[in-house]
Order: structure tokens, then sequence, then C-alpha cells
């Protein structure tokens, strides 16, 4: 049957068309067609389709001369269906103008998958090539889920009936899916009913792969392999021939649940959930153990449901085990997980625990739900603990919290790329300086010529030359006007400055003096002697005077030095908006709630992955909840940014798992300081080198010994700052999430080896699809699960 719903205003119309039913895991055409007035074009504002999943939308517009050249325009949604039930699409609302026309709502009915119709999404969507005869194609349905929402990973090979007899062997091969948790099908994907295309039927094998988003953004999954093998004739001793087929890559976008409207006790659970909470018993005494079972099962990444926050008033309240349980027959994943609290009772009488609330995003109707648990009646009986005040806390005591929050610290200055680029300049204007004050023959200013030439004139014009010849040629050395230099004390004042000795800047005024006086006399007459010896004056400042660009490089260097002082500040930082969700966590701590506090640190980490003190707090709160693995990640990672902690080393000492394990040991230094010194004694040495002149005094270190012996303590102090950063990088380090044991070969069939308790850090040797290799000591390494690694890498 066709739905139809239009509405017609001032000749702009809007149509929509669709199937009244469809079915699960199939597709659906949606058309919709735009008619505005001749000579406009109209916009079409579609309505939320949402639970159905948008395949692809397709648009043609044009001006129809049969309808008097209006414009028409038509829309083509492709839409699946992943659940059933009956939903309605809203309006479609077109605009031109200040015109606007809506449609009529369009009801569709999803019916259950059966027979062929739960063929999967691939088989329907894929394109066949019918120039060869195996293709290969990958996909994954939805490509945009919100974090904690399934996404299906599907493989399809297609292949033609003259292959599928001669085919002896293949094997499809998934790629790595990091950021990913993937469950992998209950039972393979066979049976379909052929596809017949171009005449040619071909037979469809799917592999199929549950994925889960960790966090938010865009993941890009490799493309697959797919190795098959047939004969070279159809003899069957014939050989066979290898082939190799890649599908494309896969894209799957994933969001974070919504700010807007996020209730305040939500943890992060994602998917349509429900609670119920069960006690081992109806009658208990003060002072003995109850066991409160909370079981939080749906639909969703059952294996990464966050702890449901308990509290109840007349009970202290301490977090136990978990289990999982998921159904085995079907690739929706869901399941149960079952959380153990052990309550105390404080006080006697007809108690009853209150219903529990449990928020969770449901991602198919875009909106915060809270799931709720009945009340439990129970009967406490007076005990040995009854005259114990029951205000004061039970159970052991609890680790305090950092109450102040510094932010998140800025990266290591060695480091940074800018840093490293003005280092290596550094070396640049000392070694431009050093070449330009290297002894060469040059050739004389045309005043010093001049000067020389009348070394061997006498009379009254050679004395006035002579004097206008001398100051020329110190005003081209010292780079001075000559009007400054007319005078012998401004000579002897400027000559100092310029570096010359006082003796050598006395006799320059002193020979100054007497040219004025045999030029300016009434009988101008040249002393014999008198021009050698200013000619002698000028070769004398001409070999002592430094050059005009030594001081423009001693300022270089002093205002380099003072940058790399400036940016050595490594831990300004400023309070940002975290901050509040940090104090939050303080006071959810202070009353004992120990999983909404986690929530907060562990979103502040999240926001701000280098602030050591919201790290360090994660790891006290995961330690009071009972989640030991998370605790030593957050541990871990506040040591690896603050070494000199002390707060934070002693309690790792309270995990057995970590306290004598090598790969977890943390060298009490920063690199920072070093890395410091190493910058200053490069620029120190260049700034030496640069002052030098290239032949040194007796008894003074050459610039280019120096340049080496600076050279050797720079590269030393660096490979002590690379020593000391390689254990706080932690790139290949990781904390298992869970007790494992370590697994000959990636299969779940595979040989055990030795187990490895939850919390312990291993070193990450490979990873090959949803398995990592990993190693406890030079000695012992396997394989495990790769959703089970908490990472310790910074980032």
């Amino acid at each position: 049957m066709i739905g139809i719903g239009g509405l017609i205003l001032a000749q702009l119309a809007v149509t929509v068309t669709a199937p009244d039913t469809m079915r699960v895991n199939t597709t659906a055409e949606v058309h919709v067609r735009v008619v505005a007035p001749a000579g406009r074009t109209a916009s079409l504002t579609p309505p939320s389709l949402r639970p159905f999943i948008v395949v692809r939308v397709q648009q043609s517009a044009r001006t129809d001369p049969a309808m008097n050249g209006r414009f028409v325009a038509d829309y083509q949604y492709t839409l699946a269906a992943s659940r059933e039930g009956t939903y309605q699409i809203g309006a479609f609302v077109a605009r031109t103008g200040a015109l606007s026309a809506s449609s009529s709502p369009t009801r569709i009915v999803v019916l259950g998958a059966r027979g062929a119709d739960r063929a999967p999404a691939i088989i329907a969507k894929s394109a066949i090539d019918t120039s060869v005869p195996v293709t290969f194609r990958a996909l994954a349905t939805p490509d945009t889920v919100y974090v904690g929402q399934q996404a299906t990973y599907e493989l399809g090979v297609f292949l033609e009936e003259s292959v599928r007899d001669r085919l002896r062997r293949m094997e499809a091969i998934a790629p790595e899916m990091r950021g990913l948790m993937a469950y992998d099908a209950p039972l393979p994907s066979t049976g379909f009913t052929p596809r017949v295309v171009a005449g040619r039927r071909y037979e469809s094998h799917v592999y199929q792969r549950a994925i889960f988003p960790l966090a938010p953004g865009r993941y890009v999954l490799p493309p697959a392999r797919l190795v098959y093998a047939l004969p070279l004739n159809y003899s069957f001793f014939s050989r066979e021939e290898s082939f190799e087929l890649r599908s494309d890559s896969v894209i799957v976008v994933a969001l974070d649940p919504p700010t807007a409207a996020r209730p305040p006790g939500y943890v992060g659970a994602v998917g349509d959930l429900r609670l119920a909470a069960t006690l081992d018993t109806a009658a208990a005494r003060v002072g003995d153990p109850l066991s409160l079972t909370v079981r939080v099962s749906g639909v969703g990444n059952v294996k990464l449901f966050p702890r449901p926050p308990v509290s109840i008033p007349w009970a202290t309240v301490l977090a136990a085990g978990e289990r999982v349980t998921l159904a085995g027959d079907s690739l929706r994943i869901r399941g149960a997980k079952d959380f153990t609290y052990v309550l105390t009772p404080l006080r006697s009488g007809p108690l009853t625990i209150p219903p529990l609330h449990y928020s969770y995003f449901d991602p198919g109707t875009a909106r915060y739900e809270t799931a709720e648990s009945a009340a439990i009646p129970v009967i406490v009986a007076p005990g040995t603990l009854a005259a114990v005040d029951s205000t004061a806390p039970a159970g052991p005591e609890r680790l305090s919290l950092r109450a102040t929050y510094r932010g998140a610290w800025s990266p290591p200055i060695y480091t940074r790329r800018e840093i490293w680029w003005a280092l290596l300049a550094v070396p640049i204007p000392a070694l431009a300086l050093q070449l330009a004050r290297r002894p060469r023959r040059r050739r004389q200013p045309r005043a010093a010529r001049r000067l020389r030439a009348l070394t061997r004139a006498h009379g009254a014009d050679s004395a006035r030359e002579s004097r206008r010849a001398f100051v020329d040629a110190l005003s081209q050395r010292l780079g001075i006007p000559a009007e400054a230099l007319a005078e012998p004390a401004a000579l002897e004042r400027f000559a100092r400055r310029s570096g010359t000795s006082d003796e050598t800047a006395q006799r320059a005024a002193a020979v100054l003096a007497t040219l004025d006086r045999a030029a300016f006399a009434s009988v101008p007459e040249l002393e014999a002697g008198a021009a050698h010896d200013a000619y002698r004056v000028y070769l004398d400042i001409d070999r002592e005077a430094r050059s005009a660009a030594h001081n423009a490089s001693a300022s270089a260097g002093l205002i380099m030095a003072a940058l790399l002082a400036i940016a050595s500040l490594l831990h300004a930082t400023s309070l940002s908006p975290d901050a509040l969700r940090f104090a939050h966590g303080v006071d959810a701590y202070g009353r004992g709630r120990f999983p909404v506090a986690a929530a907060d640190f562990a979103a502040v980490t999240a926001a701000r992955p280098a602030a050591p003190d919201a790290w360090a707090n994660a790891g006290t709160t995961a330690w009071a909840a009972g989640d030991t693995a998370r605790a030593v990640q957050g541990w871990e990672r506040s040591l690896r940014l603050e070494p000199s902690a002390g707060d934070v080393r002693a309690r790792l000492e309270l995990v057995p798992a970590v306290a004598d394990d090598a790969l977890a040991a943390v060298p009490p230094v920063s690199p920072t300081p070093i890395a410091i010194l190493a910058a200053l004694l490069w620029c120190a040495t260049w700034m030496y080198v640069a002052a030098s002149r290239p032949r040194a005094a007796d008894g003074a270190i050459r610039p280019r010994t120096l340049a080496l012996m600076g050279c050797a303590g720079t590269a030393l102090l660096i490979g002590v700052t690379a020593a000391l950063e390689s254990p706080l990088a932690a790139a290949d380090l990781a904390v298992l999430g869970r007790h494992t044991s370590l697994l000959a070969t990636p299969a779940l069939g595979s040989e055990r080896g030795q187990t490895i308790s939850a919390g312990g850090v291993v070193r990450v040797l490979e990873r090959r699809d949803a398995w990592a290799r990993v190693a406890i000591d030079a000695e012992r390494d396997g394989w495990v699960d790769a959703s089970t690694l908490l990472p310790l890498a910074r980032q």
C-alpha cells in the first residue's frame, strides 16, 4: 500500500510517498516531491527520521515545461529498519521566499524478520562486480552511532556459481579495530538466497561482528583481506593459484550522548535497559553482612555497563564483585550484568531498601531514561553491634582525596617542536660570526688607501688631506659619522667603545690633535712622520676594534636565552570549567557516593588527560568502589605526570600486583629540569663561541674545542632525559582490567598459561584484531583479549 500526504499553498506543494509496511533488516524508499511556482526554487527541511537508518539520499531538480515551467525537486530517502514497531515520520516542510508548505505525517509499520528477510544488510546493499568471479565488500551499519551503541561490521563474499565448485580454500581476515569493542557472531551467516545479477547467480557468505565505539570520534577501519585459491585446471591433482582481494575502508562516526537534559545521576550507560535488585535474605541482624545483587539487563554493551550507585541510609554499602551474562543466540548484543554489594545494617527494626534508580541513554529514541527497581523489605534484629554509634563510618579507613585541582599541565618542554627548532637555530649566529671574523686579506676602504698614499706627501695640502683621510678611514671602519670623530676626545671615546685598548685610543687622539695643528695652523705644514703615525694608528684600530655585528649577536643570544627561560615554565595552569566537576566528585566521595565520584573524575580525565590531580582522585575513588584495575590506571597515569608525588607512589604499594612489578616502576625524578639544563648548556656554549675570536689568546679555550665540549655535555644530558622519559611515556604499557590467563595463540580454545591478577601492568608486544600479545617480563608472554587492557600511554 502507498501512503500519500501533501498540502498545496499558493502553488507550493509537498508530496510524500512511502510504503505502509517493511521488515527488519530491509530497506524502503521514501519519495518526496516539491513543486514551486515558475521562476522560483524551493528548499526542503526533512523531519527526524529516527529510529530508521538513513542509508542514502538522492536529489534532483528541474523546470518542468509540462507544468507551465514550475520548479520540481525530487528527493529519494533510502531507509533501513533495525527494530520492530510502528513509527511515524513527521512532516516534510518546503519553503520558497515567504511561502511554506508541509506534508502530512507518514506512518510505517516495521514487521519482524522472517525467512529470507533475515539476510544481512551487506547482501542487499552491496553492488556485485560482474566482471570478476569473486566480489568482496565491507560495510558498517549504522555508520553513525552514539558511544556505547552497537554497530554491525559485515564482510560479504559473493561467489559466482562457476567459481563456487572449484574453490579449494577461502579465508576472510578482518582488520584491527582500534578504539572499538568487538563481539563475534554466535553462528556463521550462510544459506542466503542466491542473488541474480546480469543473468548470473552468486552465492553469498557473510562475516559479522558487533562493534561498540568506546569514545567519541571518527573511526576508520582498514580494508579487510580475502585469500582464496583456485586450481589451474579441472584435474583433481592440479596445482592451485592463490588470489587476494581487499575491501574498501569502513568509516564509523561515534557521537557523545547529548549534554542537554542529562540526568544528574547519569554514569555513562547506553542502551535499552532494565534494573532489578534482590537480597539474599529477608531477615538479618545488626552487624551481620547482607548480599545485595543489582542486575542491569537489556540491549547494549553489557560488559561495560557502569556500576549503579547504591546508597542506603540505615546500612553501610561496600561494592563487591560483578558478573556478566550474554545472550548467545543473536548478533544483537544483549544480556545482564550483576553487581554485588555488601550491606552491613547499623540499626534494627522493619526496614526497606528503597527503590534504586539507574539513568541511561536510549539511542533508539535519543532520550535519557531512568530504570527503577522495586523496594525490598527486610527485618533487622538487634545484634552485638547495636550499641555502636550508627553515624560512624564502617569498614576500612577511607583514603583521602586531593582537594585542589591544578588543571591540566602543559606538555614537557622537551616534547615541544618549536623549542627544538629554536635550539637548532642557536648555533647559526655564532657560526656566522666566527666565519666573518676569520683572518683574511681584504681590500682596504678607499679612505685608508688614500691615507697610505699620503704618507709620502708633504706641504699644506698634504696636512689637510692627511687629516681628512684619517678621519674618513676611521669613520668607515668604526661605522660612526666623520663629524662625530672630528674632536680628539670624541675619537678616543668612540675607539674605546669599539673595543680598542686604552693605549691605542689615546694614540689616535694624539695623532688627530697633531693633524689638527698642522691643518689649521697659519702656515700649514705636516710634520715629518705624522702621516706614517696616522696610518699605523689606523691599522691598530682596524685590528683591535669589534665588528658592527658583534653587539647584535650578543643581544640576540640574550633574547634567545630569555625566551628559553620563559618556555621552561611547564606547570603554568589555569582553572577550567572542569574544576566544578572535580569539586563535585570530591563532595560525592565525602558522602560515600563512590560510583558518582568515580564518574566525575573519569569525565575530568577524559576532557583533561594531562591533569594529575584528576587521575590521582580517579584512582582513589575506583579503589573505594572496588575496581582495582582502574585504581592502578589512575594512580599510574598521575605518577607519570608528576613523578615526585609521594602520595600516589605510596598508594600503589597497596596493590600486590604492582608493588614488585618492574614494568610499573617510575623514577622519582622528572626529566624536565635535566632537559632545561641541557638547553641552557647548549645556549651558553654557542654564546661563548659567538663572543670569542677565532684565534684564542694564550691560556684561553679555543672556540672549536669549547663547541665540542658543550655538544658532548648536551648530548649526555639529552641521553639522561630520554632514559627518564621512556617509563613516563609508557607508550606500550597497559593495565589488565580483570583476572585473565595468558593464551598460547589468539583463540578462545587455545591452551591457557599463567593467570594475571587484575591491576597488573603488562607490556603490549603485538595486536591482532581483538587480541593483544602482552609480556609480564622478559620470559613470560601470551595473548589476552585486547578489550581488557587499560592504556597507560601519555596522550
